[in-house]
């Protein structure tokens, strides 16, 4: 396992670069991060989730992931959005009590609104307001929703509200729109790197037509920030690991630690941005049996999902054997896709033996041009991120 504190001491280590000729030179940044998305937290869930397989245990898997965090100690801990299921005032206060102690360990917590946490009425509102913003890191508070920003080591965090009660879609009102051309003007002035951090997506949907409906919906948005400079934005919604880059600008889309049971560790500093994931250590950080009862949940949620799979085996009169090789291939394609490495095993996955097989069963019920879609214009590789600053 990767340390955190290796990774920062080797970014430090770098020193201050030169400044070209021409070029901004930014104030110093050493920041690190451990960053997460769509948790969707409950304190009732469901005895099983036939898409969401450790739903049953994300109570227990929680204390786990915050511990962890505690250990690695980096600056601050983020959650860029759907930190609960459905907003409800009890879960809201079980999560904020636990996101405290991350807090008493002298580690920042920043945080995004998603729709699935205050969407549902004005009882989550306030929940969201009374519990979860007394633990969270904000320097200055947008009046209009529960966008926030705050500085750490140099970096401007920009933490944007793109959620809205009465609807799911992802999207600024005018008076935010203000406020954030406000403290983007800001940190120009203070010559401050900007970490954008939203829960809908800015770059995603830039490259490709098919993610435009995750968008945050502000029109010119993408200008605004890329005119100053912002070359980092996180987000999260699609609950699948990846990373997108346009011009000068990447976005590290979060995955879902319930899915995939990863999370994100960075580090900004005057040289560049580095990026990767790590696994949730359950034997380590999570009690008793833990990591077992999650094994056990993922089998069986995936056995679940791949039972539609086999379904369409059958309706193509295939043998068991090559039921088996359609279900093998099909569950490497969602294992990558979830942890965000499908651009590493994309070629191997198109140029399988079994491929046609699976296609042969898929291609006729959507999946199959989706997928080869996917395969042939992969993300790029979502579980790790390196560049220098432009």
């Amino acid at each position: 396992m990767r340390k955190l504190t290796a990774l920062c001491f080797a970014f430090l280590l770098a020193g201050c670069a030169v400044t070209e000729e021409g070029k901004t030179e930014y104030e110093k940044a050493g920041f690190t991060a451990v960053v997460t998305s769509d948790l969707h937290y409950t304190a009732s869930p469901s005895a099983f989730n036939s898409i969401v397989p450790l739903e049953p245990i994300v109570p227990e898997f929680t204390d786990a992931l915050l511990e962890q965090v505690i250990a690695l100690k980096p600056d601050a801990f983020i959650m860029t959005g759907d930190n609960t299921n459905n907003g409800k005032p009890e879960d809201v206060k079980e999560l904020a009590s636990k996101l405290k102690k991350v807090k008493d360990a002298g580690i920042e917590v920043i945080m995004t609104a998603g729709n699935h946490d205050y969407g549902q009425n004005d009882s989550s509102i306030r929940a969201y307001e009374a519990y979860f913003l007394p633990v969270l890191s904000i320097k200055e508070k947008d009046p209009d929703s529960f966008s926030c920003s705050t500085v750490n080591n140099g970096v401007t965090i920009l933490a944007m509200d793109d959620s809205h009660p009465e609807d799911s879609a992802g999207y600024f009102s005018d008076k935010t729109m203000e406020w954030l051309r406000k403290q983007l003007d800001e940190a120009e002035k203070r010559k401050s790197r900007v970490l954008f951090l939203s829960h809908h997506n800015i770059v995603c949907g830039q490259v490709s037509e098919m993610y435009s409906g995750y968008l945050v919906g502000n029109e010119g948005l993408y200008k605004i920030l890329e005119d100053h400079n912002v070359q980092i934005c996180m987000s999260g919604h699609q609950h699948n690991q990846a990373v997108w880059h346009k011009d000068d600008m990447y976005e590290v889309l979060n995955g879902m630690p319930l899915q995939a049971g990863t999370f994100g560790i960075f580090t900004m500093n005057e040289e560049g941005f580095s990026y990767h994931t790590e696994l949730v250590d359950l034997k380590k950080y999570g009690e008793e049996g833990l990591y077992e009862q999650a094994a056990d949940l993922t089998e069986r949620q995936s056995s679940s999902f791949m039972s539609a799979f086999e379904k369409l085996c059958a309706e193509k009169n295939l043998t068991e054997e090559d039921t088996d090789k359609v279900i093998s291939l099909v569950r490497r394609f969602f294992s990558a896709s979830e942890q965000g490495t499908l651009a590493q095993e994309a070629e191997d996955i198109l140029h399988h033996e079994d491929y046609e097989l699976m296609q042969s069963v898929l291609w006729d019920k959507n999946y199959g041009p989706w997928m080869e879609e996917l395969l042939k214009n992969p993300p790029q590789d979502g579980s790790r991120l390196e560049f220098e600053w432009k």
